[in-house]
């Protein structure tokens, strides 16, 4: 099923800030009585660029991941687009895990965004202030929309968009790498039937993915 949204807007560039990793990975044969990466895993996050609907320019951090310390994730955010910290005008989450959440804490100033249900269960969050967290809905932001992808979670949205004639979607744990993507897994799932039904519905709306755990993925079916 195709599930890419109608868009109105566009946007400018993305680039992926951070590649993230799984604490464990049943595709390498690890297991979570052993993981050889430490807890939390880290997310991918994703740094997209745009103009608001009155010009002004915005710069969006998809999921920003949590690091040793604030300074690392800046440096990261510098290296890839020669950015400031200080210019991140909105982050956005996924879904409510730790590790997609708490690197909000990063940017005070920026505007939090995530759709409208997991909003509602950051409200109650102990790892931010998550009164700050503003719900949203469709294309909130010129050229880039929300699609839900449950499975993971229940509320898991991710962000779509175009980029070069390319159908793009950043999509947090609905896909977490390109091996669960192969398989149509996922993992610490909510139903895992559904997650592999979003996983289809992905493969057969998108060009480009990029996943909460791992690089980006070209889609080749």
């Amino acid at each position: 099923m195709n599930i890419f949204p109608e868009i109105r807007g566009s946007i400018i560039d993305f680039d992926v800030i951070v590649i993230g990793h799984l604490r464990w990975n049943r595709y390498f044969g690890e297991g979570p009585d052993a993981p050889p990466r430490g807890d939390p895993s880290t997310c991918t996050s994703t740094l997209i660029k745009g103009k608001n609907w009155d010009g002004e320019d915005y710069v969006l951090i998809v999921d920003p991941t949590l690091r040793v310390k604030p300074e690392d994730y800046y440096f990261d955010i510098n290296r890839r687009t020669g950015l400031r910290p200080w210019q991140v005008t909105h982050c956005f989450s996924t879904h409510d895990h730790y590790d997609h959440q708490g690197g909000l804490n990063y940017f005070p100033d920026a505007i939090w965004n995530a759709a409208k249900p997991v909003a509602e269960i950051l409200k109650n969050s102990e790892h931010i202030d998550g009164s700050k967290v503003i719900g949203v809905e469709g294309e909130f932001l010129p050229g880039i929309s929300l699609v839900h992808i449950p499975g993971h979670t229940d509320t898991i949205h991710g962000i779509a968009f175009m980029h070069s004639g390319k159908r793009v979607l950043v999509a947090g744990d609905g896909v977490m790498t390109k091996y669960h993507f192969n398989n149509n897994t996922t993992e610490f799932q909510k139903d895992a039937e559904m997650a592999a039904a979003s996983i289809q519905n992905i493969k057969d709306s998108f060009d480009i993915i990029i996943p909460g755990h791992d690089n980006l993925i070209l889609n080749y079916n």
